[in-house]
């Protein structure tokens, strides 16, 4: 069940970064398609750190907040 959910997230996050890379080709939905691609490449890096087992969330919590400061 566990791979079953981590092969979904990889699955789901590609999905997502690819309509978000499509959505950017327009000026309009530019900045719908940019948050498209961060939330699939997110769930794809978070699925990549629960598949190597040893996970420390408050890494993965202080690097979303850090990311997100210098983001916004």
């Amino acid at each position: 069940m566990r791979e079953f959910l981590i092969h979904g997230s990889y699955l789901v996050g590609a999905a997502l970064f690819i309509f978000g890379i499509k959505r950017m080709s327009r000026v309009r939905t530019a900045m719908g398609g940019n948050r498209l691609a961060a939330i699939g490449m997110l769930l794809a890096v978070v699925a990549t750190l629960v598949a190597l087992g040893s996970v420390n969330y408050m890494w993965i919590i202080a690097g979303l907040v850090v990311g997100g400061a210098i983001g916004g």
